[in-house]
């Protein structure tokens, strides 16, 4: 929605879809997982203590930093 211009900040994405704004922030920061955190997640092969919701809050930026809290 925001690149295609539908929306223009995060707060109007909430709003169109019923939900908080902290919520959209929270799965916004899911699109810039490393690819195979997406994929350890999609195949339920994160470790049993670390959740969605524990990447989804504030997720180191690069790669290398989200391994190590996954653990690999």
């Amino acid at each position: 929605m925001l690149e295609s211009g539908e929306a223009k900040s995060l707060r109007q994405i909430a709003v169109r879809e019923g939900v908080d704004s902290s919520y959209v922030s929270r799965m916004i920061n899911l699109t810039t997982l490393a690819p195979d955190i997406v994929a350890a997640s999609l195949n339920d092969e994160l470790p049993n203590d670390l959740t969605l919701l524990d990447l989804a809050v504030d997720p180191p930026f690069m790669w290398e930093e989200q391994e190590r809290i996954k653990g690999a």
